[in-house]
Order: structure tokens, then C-alpha cells, then sequence
């Protein structure tokens, strides 16, 4: 079963893939202060220091103006300077001052930042701190490596439309949603070169086989690679893909042109719709809107792909559930889990999944209401669902009603 970091990384639409993700907890660091010294620990100054890197260069033509990449010209054009290492996390880019010192903000959901001298030939990296009131971080640089290599698939010599990889820190299961990609690289020649210093990573990829596609192909499993101090150059050889196992945005535009697309927002003051579960935990799998009758019910949408779900969301709910427990006979909160991957096959699935989230990120606190699973696109489906995180609220008399859990504080007054 893919893991939380990954299966956040996957969530991203294809324009995201040129970006980096912002947002945090409000106990997370918001500036990162540091040093970079070399190898004999003397200050390096201009070096570039970033938590996200992309290995297509600058995002500009030659005479410095951004690229319009809603063209797909300009797409070729910026991916065609393969290899050459440019930060992009940042809004402007972060130098180190004569001193080799750095100021570096909003680093989050980020767990590392990397260092690069101005000819990138050495780089580094430094675990970020945990609090904003943590020492000051240092940066030791290493001669970088080289690593290279090549994607097809699924078919043997099929050439994808276009490749995209991202390069993966070890994952710390103490911050279960913190981002360990590090490093992007795309090409419409399935080709991949970045610069890295030695150790640990691993590389995960994606593919689209024909113009105007979603993306269809995917490395399974990621690629774990070591860098060893000494080396110049690492070939990880022709990497097979194979054809994504479910796409939510395929399966949508299907339903879509089939009809079979229900839009809940079209359909306030009617029946709700029934939601599709495989296992369940403090209610029956086969419980639908009709049990509810005689309550306000507030149905919360969510899944391991979607962070916000998980940081803020759920916790949310969760205080809004303890808050008003004198009050649960008149309404009750059900949260359906949805994977349209099929990775979550039961609730002991999901249990497994949640344990460092219920550990590092809700404070030991277990989801107080009921829980659905529906691994499949049934559900999204049938309430036609704008992304994970989406809160509906139906009435006593199991029609949908416009508002959220503040619109339900309401009514219970």
C-alpha cells in the first residue's frame, strides 16, 4: 500500500507538478535560519537554498521573461534544458550572504531544504527544525552527483507523450504530512537528469501517453537509489512504467460524458443522494441517509490524499464533535474515507494508515464519529464531489441543505 507522502504527492493536478504546496499547522516554523559552509567548514557565499528544487532550469526565455506556460511550445522549451538545477519553492530566490548565512520562510510542509553553490557542482542538505525557536541549521556541501536515466512503458520501447519524476527524501513517519519530495524533472523525450549530493532518495514517476490525457502511467513501485560519496555519475538504466491502476479525474470526465454525473450543489431541498461503502467502523457498512432521520446529519468527505483533510478538517470536526456532545441527539457527523485508488482495502487498512497521523498530528486523538471506507469512485460519483474536504449537511428529513458544521452550530441553537 502506497504511504500518506506519496499518495499527497500523486493528488497533484498536472500544473501543480511546476509548483510546490503551500500551508502548515500554526505551530510549524515559519522561517528557517541557517548557515552553508564547505566541506572544511568555511562559509560559502550565493549559494542558492531551497526546500524544492526542479531540474529544468529557469522558467524563462532568454531574455528573462517568465514563460506562458499554458502554451505547450513553451512547456517543450522549458523542460528542454534538462539537468540544469533551479530552486522554485520560494517566491524569490533565497542566497546565502558573504557570512554563508540564510533567511528562508514559509518552508512548509517541507522537512528539508537544500543548498547549492553558484556553479552546482556541490550541494547539500539539512533536515529543517521542528520549532520556530529551534538553532539555527547548517548546510554542509558535498560534490554533487549526477544521476540519469530513461522511461517506457507499459509496453516494451512504448515512449511516453511525456514523463515526470519526483525526487523523494526517506520518509520520517514522525511527520506524517510532511512533504519529502525534493527535486521535479520533466521531458518529453522520457529522459531524467538531476544533480544530487550523496545519500538516500528515492525517484517516483508518472507518464501521459497521448496528448490531451490524464496522466496514464506510473512507476510501481518507486525506485529507492543510494549515492555514494565518491561517485560522479549514476545511471539508473530504462525504468518500466505501468499503467496507472485508477485516475479520479479520468473516471470523472467518463461519468461526466455518460451522464451518470450527479452535482449535489444542483439539487438543495431534495433527497440526498446514497453514499457506496465497503467497511465501516461505529456504524454499519450498509447504514445510509435514511438511518438519520430525525437528525441533522453533516457528512464530511475526505482521504489520505488530501492534507488540509487531515490537518485542519478533521480536527476540526473532531472539536466541533466534543463541543457540542450535549447536543448529539439531535444531529451526528459521518466521515466517509474515500481512495479511489483502491489501496484501502478495510477499515484495518485505513487504522494502519492513520496510526503516525493519530500519533504526530491529532495528539493521540482518535476520529470520535463514524467512519465509512469506500475505496472505489462510486460515491464521489453519485454527490458529485469538487475535491476531498467537501462537507455536506442534510436536514432531519434527509434532504440536502446548503452549509457546513458553522451553518449546523446554528441550528442546534
Amino acid at each position: 500500500m502506497r504511504s500518506i507522502q506519496t499518495k499527497l504527492a500523486i493528488c497533484l493536478p498536472a500544473l501543480l507538478l511546476l509548483t510546490t504546496l503551500r500551508g502548515t499547522r500554526a505551530d510549524e516554523p515559519k522561517e528557517i535560519r541557517g548557515r552553508v559552509v564547505d566541506e572544511a567548514g568555511k562559509p560559502v557565499a550565493d549559494a542558492a537554498v531551497d526546500c524544492f528544487w526542479r531540474a529544468n532550469g529557469s522558467a524563462r526565455d532568454r531574455d528573462g521573461k517568465p514563460y506562458d506556460l499554458s502554451k505547450p511550445e513553451n512547456i517543450k522549451l522549458f523542460w528542454g534544458h534538462l539537468g540544469e538545477m533551479e530552486p522554485i519553492g520560494q517566491r524569490q530566490p533565497i542566497h546565502t550572504e558573504s557570512d554563508g548565512r540564510f533567511s528562508i520562510g514559509d518552508t512548509s510542509p517541507n522537512f528539508a531544504v537544500m543548498a547549492m553553490d553558484r556553479s552546482r557542482q556541490h550541494g547539500g542538505i539539512s533536515l529543517l527544525p521542528r520549532t520556530e525557536r529551534a538553532e539555527p541549521v547548517e548546510i554542509r556541501l558535498a560534490p554533487l552527483i549526477t544521476v540519469r536515466g530513461s522511461l517506457e512503458g507499459p509496453n516494451p520501447g512504448q515512449k511516453p507523450h511525456w514523463t515526470h519524476v519526483y525526487v523523494h527524501l526517506p520518509e520520517d513517519p514522525t511527520r506524517p504530512l510532511h512533504s519529502t519530495r525534493l527535486v521535479s524533472c520533466g521531458s518529453f523525450e522520457a529522459k531524467f537528469e538531476f544533480h544530487l549530493p550523496p545519500g538516500k532518495y528515492t525517484l517516483q514517476a508518472y507518464s501521459q501517453f497521448a496528448e490531451n490525457e490524464q496522466f496514464e502511467g506510473e512507476l510501481i513501485p518507486n525506485k529507492p537509489f543510494v549515492l555514494e560519496s565518491g561517485r560522479t555519475d549514476v545511471d539508473l538504466g530504462r525504468l518500466r512504467l505501468a499503467p496507472h491502476r485508477r485516475y479520479r479525474q479520468s473516471l470523472e470526465a467518463k461519468s461526466k460524458a455518460e451522464g451518470s454525473w450527479n452535482d449535489y450543489t444542483k439539487h438543495y431541498g431534495e433527497p440526498s443522494p446514497q453514499w457506496h461503502a465497503t467497511d465501516a467502523r461505529g456504524v454499519s457498512k450498509d447504514a445510509q441517509v435514511a438511518d438519520y432521520r430525525g437528525k441533522w446529519l453533516l457528512i464530511d468527505f475526505w482521504g489520505l490524499s488530501c492534507r488540509p483533510c487531515l490537518t485542519t478538517g478533521m480536527p476540526r470536526l473532531m472539536k466541533f464533535y466534543d463541543d457540542h456532545k450535549s447536543q448529539r441527539d439531535k444531529f451526528e457527523i459521518v466521515s466517509i474515507c474515500i481512495d479511489c485508488d483502491g489501496d484501502l482495502k478495510s477499515m484495518a487498512d485505513l487504522d494502519r494508515a492513520l496510526e503516525p497521523i493519530v500519533k504526530y498530528v491529532w495528539d493521540g486523538k482518535s476520529l470520535p464519529f463514524p467512519v465509512l471506507l469506500d475505496p472505489t469512485f462510486r460515491t464521489w460519483e453519485r454527490f458529485g464531489l469538487s475535491g476531498l474536504g467537501t462537507v455536506i449537511l442534510v436536514d432531519p428529513e434527509g434532504k440536502l441543505v446548503k452549509g457546513d458544521e458553522q451553518t449546523l452550530a446554528e441550528k442546534l441553537k
